[in-house]
């Protein structure tokens, strides 16, 4: 089963030829979990703000990487929050764009430059996110061409795999 979240297909090509755009079926997910999930760990302050958010998006099924649910929610024009939860476990993460660290509505903050094209692409079968987030107006295109991450989930952590700048693309 493969769910697609704000999903935005460019087809963006790393600036270097040589270099393959990481794919979905590269990393894949061990196992699409289906158990009941926990109570969520809501311990800080940053994510006690939006525990009704984080509340529903739990009892939701996962939709990246077997067993983790990801979810957004408005934090002004042009600007997207959201949070990852762990289905098995209860805990909260943040999104890899996200400020390091940052406490309240900072924390989750992951794009403030969301236009058409702009999203997360995840998949319930694989551990890899593709965010698209930027402003790079590209008079060639006459569009706004985002800034393209690949980044690998790791059982703690996002490792970031690629970045393609939304510049190279719209020159």
């Amino acid at each position: 089963m493969i769910m697609v979240v704000a999903a935005v297909c460019l087809g963006a090509q790393a600036p270097d030829s040589r270099v393959r755009a990481p794919r979905f079926e590269d990393y894949p997910a061990r196992e699409v979990w289906q158990g009941k999930p926990p109570s969520l760990k809501l311990v800080t302050h940053s994510e006690r703000m939006f525990r009704t958010r984080l509340t529903e998006a739990a009892n939701q099924a996962p939709n990246f990487a077997g067993h983790y649910r990801i979810t957004y929610w408005g934090c002004g024009s042009n600007c997207s929050a959201g949070a990852m939860i762990d289905l098995r476990t209860g805990d909260v993460y943040q999104l890899p764009l996200a400020t390091p660290n940052g406490s309240g509505w900072e924390r989750w903050i992951e794009c403030t430059a969301c236009f058409d094209e702009t999203g997360e692409d995840v998949h319930v079968d694989s551990s890899l996110m593709v965010s698209r987030c930027g402003l790079n107006y590209s008079e060639r295109l006459h569009k706004n061409v985002p800034d393209t991450y690949y980044f690998l989930w790791e059982g703690a952590t996002f490792r970031r795999l690629l970045f393609i700048p939304g510049k190279s693309a719209g020159k």
